[in-house]
């Protein structure tokens, strides 16, 4: 009986004794169920050397950054050419053109005047900005303030308008441009720009002609401003990233292109193609229209009708062509007859 109870004490220790821990499982934490130490720990990996092992990387990729979203807008206008007889012609002095609610593009009458340029409307929240003011002056017959003051009032409302400055500008100096200027000056609420090139830096804070780009903030609305001299020496493009749209003026428009410094207008050419490369540029919108849809034709200068003239946009890959063209050429100024412009000098 004796050697029965002994063999039950050894028994019993034996089951009450400590276990030994494997090596590797020594450093649970504290909390840890020894389930969860199961799953963290791989048993045919020894600890020490899964603490060494590399954490895994994940592959960079080179994925290109989306393109900016842009306001889109339609050009799906038929615009008024002039008419065969003027005498008998009844189309307004302007028309107008929403491009969307946020711009508006205007063109004059050729009855009018046969340059028949365009000019730009563009909202933003604290200012409104006119590129251009046409070809004649009187406000009788060309009645430019009075439609631009009441597309003004339909966008931001009779109230907010005396909030709102109006800024006149210009894309160059040239007449055709400019002419209706005294219509705005000493308006309330309107800045009328200057449009020698002295003005022209001071107000739009350009330090060094021609290589300066400069911002104008409209309110929440920044254009880009791009000096082009070469057309005429005040010569500049506006880049409104809003709408993805480049206006270029006279510099390079669906028609001829005349050039009064050949070789600044060829830095200028280089210029505003560099400018637009790696940005989003939807139309290229200029000043005239002077060409047929049928490539290389324009009209005669001085022509008040042109019934199938081509579209006033042209597309970004015009601003290589130009540039380009322009280094065949080379130093000597040459004539050169292209589908949808003609370089002019």
């Amino acid at each position: 009986m004796r050697n029965i109870l002994i063999l039950l004490v050894y028994v019993g220790s034996a089951c009450t004794a400590p276990k030994t821990t494997p090596k590797g499982q020594e450093r649970i934490a504290a909390g840890q169920t020894s389930e969860e130490a199961k799953e963290t720990t791989d048993p045919a990996i020894p600890q020490n050397q899964a603490d060494a092992m590399p954490t895994p990387t994940v592959p960079v990729t080179n994925t290109p950054a989306p393109a900016p979203t842009v306001e889109a807008g339609s050009l799906n206008v038929q615009w008024i050419a002039g008419a065969a007889n003027c005498n008998q012609d009844n189309n307004p002095a302007l028309q107008v053109h929403a491009y969307n609610k946020n711009l508006v593009i205007l063109r004059q009458n050729k009855c009018l005047n046969f340059e028949a340029p365009f000019m730009y409307l563009i909202f933003g929240n604290q200012k409104a900005f006119l590129i251009d003011t046409g070809a004649t002056a009187s406000a009788t017959t060309f009645p430019l303030r009075t439609t631009v003051e009441n597309l003004l009032v339909e966008h931001y409302g009779a109230a907010q308008r005396a909030q709102i400055t109006l800024v006149v500008a210009h894309s160059h100096a040239h007449g055709d441009h400019r002419a209706a200027d005294p219509q705005f000056n000493g308006q309330p609420n309107t800045t009328l720009v200057g449009t020698s090139q002295a003005a022209v830096m001071s107000f739009y804070g350009i330090s060094n002609w021609p290589e300066s780009i400069v911002d104008y903030d409209l309110g929440g609305r920044v254009l880009k401003v791009i000096p082009i001299p070469g057309h005429e020496p005040s010569s500049l493009a506006f880049y409104d990233a809003q709408t993805g749209i480049l206006f270029t003026g006279d510099t390079l428009y669906p028609g001829r292109l005349y050039i009064q410094d050949w070789e600044v207008y060829r830095a200028s050419a280089a210029r505003i193609r560099n400018f637009a490369e790696g940005r989003t540029v939807t139309h290229v919108l200029g000043a005239h229209v002077e060409i047929s849809k049928t490539p290389g034709q324009d009209y005669p200068a001085g022509s008040t009708f042109q019934p199938d003239e081509h579209v006033l946009q042209l597309k970004k890959d015009a601003l290589t062509l130009l540039d380009s063209e322009l280094k065949k050429i080379g130093p000597t100024p040459m004539r050169r007859v292209l589908d949808e412009f003609i370089i002019s000098p």
